[in-house]
């Protein structure tokens, strides 16, 4: 078959039967808290892996709307991304670029970080015929990128010739979420300091920006001019002071019910047969599994939502697909919605209880979430 003449596939309109329902209104108000309790600072909003997996576009332009002063991304295909989805606001690639990738970053205005010395010569001979402004990286205490303060005076000759480029200088804590702000706080002496030998050298970058969700709730932002929160724009940060603050989780991921099937006691389910019928119950059969984000290890332990109370996931989770079971009495049929990933904090299937049951971190699941899912927006 010749394949100029395929047309392309046209996807149904609803998409598949599994969604996640991001609320870009409950973002918009989680932005004016964090900057009402950053004292009014100006924002550079996180929207790497793709808004953690909210929809990397779709979240920008209602962060923009929102007054946002810039977006901030990991990757120069991020940043592309943004652009191509109409963006115009300033968009900061945090993961550094190679000096090859300098002039498709200036054709699209984007801004990037010094990582370290290692391209600053390569930079300095491209940007006057590609400007790009710059963001220099401190290790302040992370332990990735970023000019270490030890090798700070060594490239103070290369970033003097960067200085017409350098808008601003940043860091990144590694123990902001702590209790114990011992290490925040002295990662905050160092940032101070590396700031004071640019000053003392005849470099001011306009823009100090350290501070990341956590310590902006925290109010470890000391001279920072900007702030950079990620996780507490979509609600995910797991500290008390996110609560406080009234931070609101803006994502659930419903799926519809594909088939249901009454079966007897002593019935299987899934691969590896983990499960067996106790009793005659009905199986739920959802378009969803692991390869949607869903995690395997969820297999006979998460909960979904339906018709105000919850229902095990049994069985083992597959690759597109999972099973629920649910008694003989309750009523459900195919196209029906179950929520997998509750926007309610305190759900059993809210996304900070289901991380805390495997032992990780709610962004991780959010990110998880394939681009396959379809997304559907609420002002």
């Amino acid at each position: 078959m010749n394949e100029q003449h395929l047309e392309p596939l046209k996807p149904h309109p609803e998409g598949r039967a599994l969604r996640a329902e991001v609320d870009l209104g409950c973002i918009a108000r989680n932005l004016g808290r964090i900057r009402t309790a950053s004292g009014g600072r100006e924002v550079w909003g996180v929207v790497k892996a793709n808004a953690y997996g909210h929809g990397a576009v779709p979240v920008g332009r209602a962060l923009a709307a929102a007054g946002v002063h810039g977006l901030a991304v990991s990757s120069l295909e991020e940043g592309l991304e943004l652009r191509q989805g109409g963006i115009e606001c300033p968009i900061l690639v945090l993961g550094g670029l190679r000096p090859e990738a300098l002039p498709a970053a200036s054709a699209e205005g984007l801004a990037i970080a010094v990582v370290g010395p290692e391209h600053m010569a390569e930079y300095a001979r491209i940007l006057p015929g590609h400007p790009v402004r710059l963001h220099l990286k401190l290790d302040t205490g992370m332990g990735r990128f970023g000019v270490l303060p030890s090798e700070l005076g060594a490239c103070l000759p290369g970033l003097h010739q960067l200085n017409p480029w350098i808008e601003g200088a940043m860091g990144h804590f590694a123990t902001a979420d702590d209790p114990d702000q011992g290490f925040a706080q002295r990662q905050r002496r160092v940032f101070d300091t590396c700031l004071a030998q640019l000053a003392d050298a005849g470099i001011h970058p306009a823009q100090r920006h350290h501070g990341n969700s956590d310590a902006c709730l925290r109010g470890l932002l000391d001279q920072d001019t900007h702030i950079r929160p990620g996780l507490a724009l979509f609600g995910l940060t797991t500290i008390p002071e996110g609560r406080a603050l009234g931070l609101e989780p803006a994502l659930a991921l419903v799926a519809e019910v594909a088939r249901v099937k009454t079966v007897p006691a002593g019935t299987t389910v899934g691969y590896g047969r983990t499960f067996v019928a106790p009793q005659p119950m009905q199986i739920a059969t959802l378009a969803c599994g692991y390869a949607d984000g869903y995690r395997r290890d969820l297999s006979n332990r998460g909960v979904v939502g339906f018709l105000g109370r919850t229902f095990p996931v049994v069985g083992r989770v597959s690759m597109d697909y999972l099973t629920v079971a649910l008694p003989l009495d309750t009523p459900v049929a195919p196209g029906d919605p179950m929520t997998l990933f509750s926007s309610d904090p305190e759900a059993p299937h809210g996304l900070e209880r289901l991380s805390q049951a495997l032992g990780t971190i709610p962004y991780e699941l959010t990110c998880a979430l394939h681009r396959r899912i379809t997304r559907r927006y609420f002002p």
